[in-house]
């Protein structure tokens, strides 16, 4: 887990999280005390289905241009 704490832009609204790790088909991270992960599903990346809680998809994308 890297321990910078990234920002993720949502028109006017800022989330931090740090990333736990990334590969070609797995992004994780830790977002506000809650782990999310991601997996590419065709050309997009989507919620992991053990997800606790699911993130919207613009929040997504957000996450991915602050990587």
């Amino acid at each position: 887990m890297t321990t910078e704490k990234l920002i993720a832009t949502d028109g006017n609204r800022t989330y931090s999280f740090y990333l736990v790790s990334k590969t070609d088909a797995l992004i994780s991270i830790d977002m506000y005390n809650t782990p999310y992960s991601f997996i590419q599903k065709d050309d997009k990346w989507v919620n992991h289905a053990s997800n606790k809680m699911e993130m919207a998809p613009h929040l997504i994308e957000a996450v991915l241009k602050a990587l």
